[in-house]
């Protein structure tokens, strides 16, 4: 009884050593893009951590994949569906790369809210597939134009200017 025991302990305690224990956390999205589309994602990197994004694809898409480290604001993609040259020389740009599966290894230098982007820039529509190290949230920019603060700020004068003066003459009577 006792051989058993012990037989079935390290045949147990064997196979317990044979599993890694490693806690990788991981995110992946999948999406299908046509050419000059773009897709941004921000993610919260702290002091000193390294993180690591990968784009693969299914077709012959041409992605690229640039990491900000502040808020964007345009999509850095002409209207002709090409890339905007200026996106590489931008100081809020911290790395890209445009290989066949854009690959970035990221290390913070500092505690903050980075936001990656991938453009297709040719050869689409194609799926692509992100994974990262690090949980990614989706990020969209503003598509309705703002108003002028001052055309606001005017407008809301003369209203309630003509409202006083309203107000005013039926006072008066």
């Amino acid at each position: 009884m006792k051989m058993n025991f012990k037989k079935i302990f390290l045949l147990g305690l064997c196979i317990l050593l044979s599993v890694p224990i490693i806690s990788v956390s991981a995110f992946t999205y999948i999406d299908y893009i046509k050419d000059g589309n773009y897709v941004f994602f921000l993610v919260d990197i702290e002091d000193g951590n390294s993180v690591e994004f990968n784009v693969t694809h299914e077709g012959s898409g041409n992605f690229t994949l640039f990491l900000f480290n502040q808020r964007p604001t345009e999509s850095h993609v002409k209207e002709d569906k090409t890339l905007n040259a200026d996106i590489f020389n931008k100081p809020q740009t911290m790395a890209y790369n445009l290989d066949d599966n854009p690959y970035i290894n990221f290390t913070a230098s500092k505690s903050q809210i980075y936001y990656i982007e991938i453009i297709l820039a040719g050869d689409g529509p194609d799926t692509f597939t992100i994974s990262c190290t690090e949980d990614l949230t989706r990020y969209y920019l503003p598509i309705i134009s703002s108003f002028r603060l001052e055309y606001i700020m005017l407008s809301l004068f003369f209203a309630v200017a003509l409202i006083f003066m309203l107000n005013k003459k039926k006072l008066r009577k």
